[in-house]
């Protein structure tokens, strides 16, 4: 006889601890705890597996729950190792994305098959001596969706708020769009005047992992950003809806290896701008800089870049860069 077998007739105390763990391991998987499963991404896929292999009368009792809560396994944030960098000209969706001056390294990757699961959205970062210097977030559909789910992109270039905006004309195919809009960073959230940019960068899906990968690694944010936009919406070329780019590069008006910003914090609006020659200087030469970067944005939309470098005028925005 066995010493697991003396024990399971000896100790019946045991025998009943042993049967709880087993049925209360079992109800963990099946019925996982929105909050464990949050944390533990493994453990989320593995309890996801197995309610997926479970027939629908046993599943039947998540369905309530599934109801209120998003499925993870359909929202795909991803981490690539920051130690990574680019510059020049990256692939980015199909397409090509022109990066500014300076060495870019990877954010943070999120995809949505829940509600867009053809929109991929990428983040990038610049940085000096610990203090953020740019902020990339580009998004663009890897195939096409209806016009009305590209209403927001559209809204973002008509904003009272916004320090300028612009727009290439319309000819019925394509609607092709640039603003430079002010950031304010609290507490690291961004804030914004413009509601369908702070649509964008409130998002609770990728700005808050990524704030918070950026703060965890120890770097920091500028109280003020300014936002230089670019959107492009055109129909699509192989069948119905549209397909859409839009890039925002969020730049520091501080200088290198510092958070402080000029002006005061009223100035950093359309209205207060004029009362800073700094910030004035710092938000009609972004505005310069953004006019002249967009065509290439838009190349790179057609994936018809050059293979040389941009020109320096092009790629140097206003912000440090190395």
């Amino acid at each position: 006889m066995s010493a697991f077998t003396r024990l399971w007739q000896r100790a019946p105390v045991w025998r009943v601890a042993l049967f709880t763990a087993g049925a209360c391991s079992v109800f963990s998987v099946m019925f996982p705890a929105p909050w464990l499963t949050s944390r533990l991404p493994a453990y989320a896929k593995l309890t996801s597996k197995i309610s997926h292999m479970l027939p629908s009368g046993a599943s039947s009792a998540d369905s309530s729950e599934d109801a209120l809560r998003p499925d993870e396994d359909r929202r795909t944030v991803s981490a690539p190792p920051m130690d990574a960098q680019f510059e020049g000209t990256l692939s980015f969706a199909g397409r090509q994305l022109p990066l500014p001056a300076g060495k870019w390294h990877p954010l943070l990757n999120y995809q949505d098959d829940v509600a867009h699961g053809e929109i991929l959205t990428s983040l990038y970062v610049r940085s000096e001596q610990g203090i953020v210097t740019g902020l990339l977030v580009a998004q663009a559909t890897t195939q096409s969706l209806p016009i009305t789910d590209t209403q927001l992109v559209q809204d973002e270039c008509h904003s009272n708020f916004n320090f300028m905006s612009e727009a290439l004309p319309q000819d019925g195919t394509h609607t092709e769009c640039w603003m430079t809009s002010p950031i304010r960073v609290v507490n690291n959230v961004f804030l914004t005047s413009n509601p369908a940019l702070q649509a964008l960068l409130g998002s609770p899906m990728f700005i808050p992992p990524a704030v918070q990968r950026l703060t965890g690694m120890g770097f920091d944010l500028p109280p003020v950003l300014v936002d230089a936009g670019w959107n492009r919406i055109e129909k699509s070329k192989s069948g119905p809806g549209v397909d859409f780019m839009s890039v925002h590069m969020l730049t520091s008006p501080a200088e290198a290896g510092s958070k402080t910003v000029p002006g005061a914090p009223e100035n950093w609006s359309r209205a207060g701008m004029s009362d800073s020659s700094a910030v004035s200087d710092f938000v009609h030469r972004t505005n310069a800089w953004l006019r002249g970067w967009g065509p290439y944005l838009r190349q790179g939309f057609d994936s018809k870049l050059p293979d040389t470098a941009l020109p320096t005028t092009v790629s140097a925005d206003p912000a440090f860069h190395g």
